[in-house]
């Protein structure tokens, strides 16, 4: 009777046997996949850092390692050091982690620590410090083709280094997005409640919240490092579907239009606006900017007389080579970009 029991559970045996040898082979044939991509992920970080990359910059990342085995697969290093030697730029930052999951590498979650420091060639050095700056990217065959990053608690601490002349700004909150849309590149920046001020003095303006949405056009190649190197915006044109800026107790400006930078910098376009709290817009400008008080009591008195008196309203804007024009007006004179 014991003979017929194992003769008829002989069959089920040799095939959990065989599903135990299949796993194993599959356990050890996935980890040999892992860990062989993981060094070759390694290597190419190795050439990219080196300056193996478009936009032939170099960095470095001490200590890194490539882990997340088995269900991701990641880098870290306990800092990350960046020069662009074409800008005339470089940097240096905390901790880098990043990761992504196996069945979709090309979306990668990253977080990076400060504090940071960039330091120009032409003289600035800026300071960085945050609570928590973590960021996402989608990546497909045809490069980069989009991106997030969201900073918590930011100052930034912007130094002239011929004079020592500073400029802190701070914000509990910033964002900002960018997406390849055919050849055009989308962009959205949100900053929330933030405060610019001369470093050891009392803000220059009252907390500010801004966000703009906007297309620049032809320059999805800057999601792929292949900008045209020493150009920048310059030279560009784009579109604002809809720029807002709020500074409280009424003060709201929106805008909207097609706008172009030129090789110089001065900007050109046509623009709605839309703005509420005249008056408090006035009052406030002309503290900030008290050598200008004579164009921006003229462009407040157009703006009320456009209006009928009133404390808000709508325009049409054209703006030629930095001089704005409210019809055949011009009200004021922007700086080059």
């Amino acid at each position: 009777m014991a003979t017929s029991r194992e003769e008829n559970r002989s069959p089920a045996t040799r095939k959990v046997v065989r599903l135990g040898i299949a796993v194993a082979v599959g356990m050890l044939v996935y980890s040999g996949l892992w860990f062989g991509a993981a060094g070759a992920l390694e290597k190419k970080l190795a050439a990219i850092l080196g300056g193996e990359n478009p936009a032939a910059i170099e960095a470095t990342c001490p200590d890194m390692k490539v882990g997340g085995y088995p269900f991701r697969i990641g880098v870290t290093c306990t800092t990350i050091a960046v020069d662009d030697h074409f800008h005339g730029l470089s940097a240096t930052f905390g901790a880098f982690r990043s990761a992504a999951q196996v069945y979709a590498p090309g979306h990668v979650l990253w977080e990076l620590e400060g504090p940071g420091q960039i330091r120009s060639s032409l003289g600035f050095s800026l300071a960085l410090q945050w609570t928590k700056l973590r960021s996402s990217l989608s990546a497909g065959l045809s490069g980069l083709d989009r991106s997030s990053i969201e900073v918590k608690d930011v100052q930034s601490l912007l130094t002239k280094q011929v004079d020592g002349a500073t400029i802190e700004a701070r914000a509990p909150h910033a964002e900002a997005h960018v997406r390849r849309s055919g050849g055009d590149l989308d962009l959205a920046v949100l900053a929330r409640d933030a405060v610019l001020s001369l470093h050891g003095r009392p803000p220059l303006l009252p907390p500010l919240s801004a966000s703009v949405d906007m297309t620049l056009i032809g320059k999805a190649k800057y999601l792929d490092l292949e900008g045209d190197r020493g150009e920048g915006l310059y030279g560009s044109e784009g579109e604002i579907r809809r720029f807002v800026a709020d500074m409280g107790e009424g003060r709201v400006l929106t805008l909207s239009g097609p706008v172009s930078i030129g090789t110089d910098g001065m900007l050109s376009g046509k623009l709605h606006v839309e703005i509420e709290g005249i008056k408090a817009w006035q009052e406030t400008l002309r503290t900030v900017l008290p050598d200008e008080r004579e164009t921006i009591d003229n462009a407040a008195s157009v703006l009320g007389a456009l209006f009928s008196g009133k404390d808000k309203g709508d325009a049409d804007l054209t703006v030629t080579n930095g001089v704005v024009s409210l019809g055949i007006f011009p009200i004021a004179v922007l700086p080059p970009l």
